[in-house]
């Protein structure tokens, strides 16, 4: 039996220039009923004509009372929902299209009051109070921002896209410091890597191949330590670097998946993995979860073993993966959102909704959001939920609709 959550034909409905295109069906050996809709929000009005492929790369951030889920698209606003209704607490239009992970600042941690930190293409990072909407602050930079913010202390991180990482006064936005390294002269894919802050020092990766090691209230160079070797091309150190034991975990597209020593960057493994992309990392049980645009995902333990390998048929440019409680979620820029046994990797369930879905997915409890390809954004909710009655419609033929 297959488990779909197959809703392109609902969503279509809202595009009147160009139709939702089913995409290839994928066959799972043992399918699940885990996730199920709670509701869904067409974003865009319209795909254009032109657009060849259209892709929406925005990560939704849910507030951790989780009561409001935010999120961004490419028609420039910025939308606060409210989840167990999915209507509308409000909503601001911003200066340019918006494709990062938003962060959720937490009431009490740079101010009295929550705030949404969000980083947009044309370069602007800007705080808003959560619960309204109103602007509190905000800052230019030379590139997109498009990786999620990162608050330590009164500081927040962030990487813009021309190679660089911007330290900002969290309650004011007010410039602090900024490391910068010479945008790579080759061939790049897209990606950008977030910041890692671990014990007063940052960790960022960049398109030059380099991870760097800073002081976090400063920025001086504490160590420099090149991923992509003697190569010149795909040189892009796009993986946000992650903690895990006594291990910097890190990605170079060309280069592969790194355990190094954190004091000094020096490599205790090196996995080979082609076009290495985004990982994550499960503290808990002591591996990691990465992602290869050839190869599929990986389960990879804190020696640098692989433990299992998941390929998924035409699945495209892959997004982060995202650990939700005994699963893993991950998003396929071709087909759309697997859900796997985080242990095993067996495919359990599978989102499709036509166009595919670049967005890495976001998840707190029992919800996980996730935005399409064609602007629609999806709320889901694991089946036991209480919240809500069962609106996921089921087909046991195997049959997309």
């Amino acid at each position: 039996m297959l488990s779909l959550l197959s809703l392109g034909g609902l969503a279509g409905c809202a595009f009147q220039n160009r139709p939702l295109v089913p995409t290839e069906r994928q066959e799972f050996s043992a399918p699940r009923d885990i996730l199920r809709l709670r509701w869904q929000k067409p974003l865009l009005t319209q795909i254009p004509l032109l657009s060849y492929k259209p892709q929406e790369f925005a990560t939704a951030a849910i507030a951790t009372d989780e009561q409001t889920v935010f999120i961004g698209s490419s028609t420039k606003k910025l939308i606060a929902f409210d989840i167990a209704t999915g209507q509308p607490r409000w909503d601001r239009v911003l200066s340019s299209s918006i494709s990062s992970q938003l962060l959720y600042v937490p009431a009490g941690v740079a101010s009295p009051d929550a705030l949404l930190v969000v980083g947009e293409d044309a370069g602007a990072v800007s705080a808003f109070q959560a619960n309204t909407g109103q602007l509190i602050w905000s800052y230019r930079t030379r590139g997109p921002v498009q990786a999620k913010p990162v608050v330590h202390g009164t500081l927040i991180y962030l990487t813009s896209n021309e190679g660089r990482i911007y330290a900002l006064d969290v309650r004011s936005g007010a410039w602090k410091w900024q490391y910068d390294r010479e945008t790579a002269d080759t061939f790049s894919v897209r990606g950008q890597s977030g910041v890692l802050v671990h014990k007063n020092r940052v960790y960022v990766g960049f398109p030059d191949g380099t991870l760097s090691c800073l002081s976090a209230e400063n920025g001086e160079v504490v160590w420099n330590q090149r991923l992509a070797g003697e190569t010149s091309r795909f040189t892009d150190a796009d993986g946000t670097p992650a903690v895990l034991g006594d291990l910097l975990i890190a990605s170079c597209y060309a280069g592969g998946l790194f355990g190094l020593n954190l004091a000094d960057g020096t490599t205790r493994w090196r996995f080979e993995l082609d076009a290495a992309g985004q990982l994550t990392v499960d503290p808990v049980h002591e591996r990691v979860f990465a992602v290869s645009a050839t190869s599929g995902l990986f389960a990879i333990d804190k020696k640098g073993r692989k433990l299992w390998q998941q390929v998924m048929r035409n699945h495209g440019e892959l997004a982060a993966p995202t650990l939700w409680g005994p699963y893993l979620l991950l998003s396929s820029a071709t087909s759309g959102m697997a859900l796997a046994d985080a242990d095993t990797g067996e495919l359990l369930q599978f989102l499709s909704p036509g166009l595919g879905i670049s967005a890495a997915p976001a998840a707190l409890g029992q919800d996980v959001f996730v935005l399409t390809n064609a602007g629609v954004f999806f709320a889901l909710t694991h089946r036991r939920s209480p919240r809500t009655p069962s609106l996921i419609a089921h087909r046991r033929d195997r049959t997309l609709y």
